[in-house]
């Protein structure tokens, strides 16, 4: 089947669902979180979870019976495919390691269930691809989880930018600078070990493609991309793991600025390795006015989130299209390998593929 021959997933509506049964794969500190909010939501049932630990799978049992006495216990395993083969299960909600993520959203597709991922949904264009490629045919959601788009002052920002209020908007600026310091867990580490590239950009880019109509009145067209040398990576991974690495490849310091098909300015700057305050910055200048917002960790990260997941089971519950869509998540993610192939081209601009014909 070609693209063109598979149907669109845009504006995708499903059968409404009375009840939302969930299978979570990964319980980590994200997940755990994430797990709980989930599961206080009145539409939510959880029958299923994973994760490779035993231990992480007793804490998350021992929480959920704490939180929600009386309900039903979910199964458990530490095989993610199991979960998504679960027959009682409708949405499968990813918070594993970045490296996993792509192989688990399209094996829950193809076993009919829809998907909530975390960010970056993919580190490979190829990846991206595959994702797009088995929602259309499955005909299922995949939503990225990216829930700064939630935060209620970018909901606000949003909303005033698509009515015009500061004009048509010329230019766009994010930043996402967070030191993360004992933070750091061993499979994030050897991915920035490897990759060169801004790894994290969906916090900045989700809200400016919103505001600015990425996939519906414009596309992100041409990227270029620089990276500072590497000084503090290799400290950190020594500091970390003890071991000496002398060949870690992403920069302390990554700039990206992209081009629209109507002409808009992009420019995004991604930096976890520096000491420096926690800061996500946004900047809209726009013809007639400019928006700036400043979140220096005084936002919620569980209000953003529970927002998020309550606009997810509503959306599954009214039958109604995903807020982020499939096209959106891949839109965001190609930043990260088209990023590292613009510096390891020689910081050259790339063009962005065309996910959708």
């Amino acid at each position: 089947m070609t693209q063109k021959q598979r149907p669109s997933v845009d504006g995708l509506r499903t059968e409404p669902l009375s009840i939302v049964r969930v299978g979570f794969i990964g319980l980590g500190a994200r997940g755990m979180k994430a797990l709980l909010q989930m599961a206080a939501i009145p539409q939510v049932r959880m029958t299923a979870l994973c994760d490779t630990s035993a231990e992480r799978l007793s804490q998350a049992l021992a929480a959920l019976a704490e939180q929600c006495a009386g309900k039903e216990r979910p199964d458990c395993t530490n095989d993610s495919s199991d979960i998504c083969r679960q027959t009682d299960v409708d949405l499968v909600y990813v918070c594993t390691d970045w490296a996993s993520h792509a192989a688990i959203c399209v094996e829950a597709m193809r076993h009919g269930k829809h998907v909530a991922v975390e960010v970056p949904a993919a580190l490979t264009l190829e990846d991206i691809r595959l994702i797009v490629r088995t929602a259309e045919e499955s005909q299922r959601h995949c939503i990225l989880l990216e829930n700064c788009c939630f935060e209620p002052q970018v909901e606000e920002a949003v909303a005033a930018i698509r009515a015009g209020k500061i004009g048509e908007v010329v230019h766009a600026e994010g930043n996402y600078y967070h030191t993360l310091g004992d933070r750091w867990t061993r499979w994030r580490l050897d991915t920035n070990r490897r990759y060169r590239g801004d790894l994290y950009p969906t916090h900045e880019l989700g809200p400016i493609c919103q505001a600015l109509g990425i996939g519906r009145d414009d596309r992100l067209q041409t990227l270029v991309s620089m990276d500072s040398a590497a000084l503090t990576g290799p400290l950190e991974y020594e500091r970390a793991t003890g071991e000496v690495c002398p060949d870690f490849q992403n920069g302390d310091h990554t700039t990206t600025l992209i081009r629209t098909e109507r002409g808009r300015t992009i420019l995004l700057k991604h930096n976890v390795l520096t000491p420096q305050p926690y800061e996500r910055q946004l900047s809209f200048i726009g013809t007639k006015g400019v928006i700036r917002l400043n979140d220096e960790g005084s936002a919620s990260h569980a209000e953003m989130t529970l927002r998020m997941n309550q606009s997810i089971i509503h959306s599954l519950t009214h039958g109604l299209p995903m807020p982020i869509s499939v096209y959106d998540l891949a839109t965001w993610c190609a930043v990260g390998p088209l990023s590292r192939r613009s510096i390891e081209g020689g910081f050259v601009p790339v063009q962005f593929p065309r996910i959708r014909e």
